[in-house]
């Protein structure tokens, strides 16, 4: 019994590819241009789906131009930069804007630490006097206290 079942599981391995091979042969046509045809329309389609992702990531970057309301520094090559980046960056692949949270401990950047994000009037916001060489600085809705000279900061208040 174990020799006609291990038979017919033989005979069944070797008929079957063979009847499914016929099968695909036949439905293949005779001068097998048309499958070259076919593959040369798919790569001319990813081609194009190509060159529609390259125009998308230009657009984008073109999109990703500094703006000191949104962004407070960047990133290059993975690290991050306080600051507004170098003009070159900004086609770079590498580049990409974005925002932090202030820290203690970070520094201020210098264009920060200008008139006007300078504030005078800290009791209008509810703020202590500032120490001997430091100054209150906004950024957006936060307020820091950082070193005059150095940019150091040394408190800072999200609202």
């Amino acid at each position: 019994m174990k020799r006609i079942l291990l038979a017919f599981a033989a005979i069944a391995c070797v008929a079957g590819p063979m009847a499914l091979g016929t099968t695909q042969a036949s439905a293949q046509g005779r001068d097998g241009y048309d499958r070259r045809d076919d593959r040369r329309d798919y790569r001319r389609e990813r081609r194009d789906d190509r060159r529609d992702y390259r125009q998308d990531r230009r657009e984008d970057r073109r999109e990703a131009r500094w703006d000191r309301g949104r962004h407070n520094g960047y990133y290059y090559r993975n690290r991050w930069h306080y600051g507004p980046p170098p003009s070159a960056y900004y086609n770079d692949p590498y580049y990409r804007p974005g925002y932090a949270a202030w820290r203690r401990g970070a520094y201020l950047p210098s264009y920060y630490r200008s008139n006007d994000y300078r504030i005078y009037d800290y009791g209008r916001y509810r703020l202590r006097p500032p120490p001997r060489g430091y100054y209150w600085y906004r950024s957006g809705d936060d307020y820091l206290l950082a070193a005059i000279a150095t940019g150091l900061i040394f408190e800072v208040i999200a609202r």
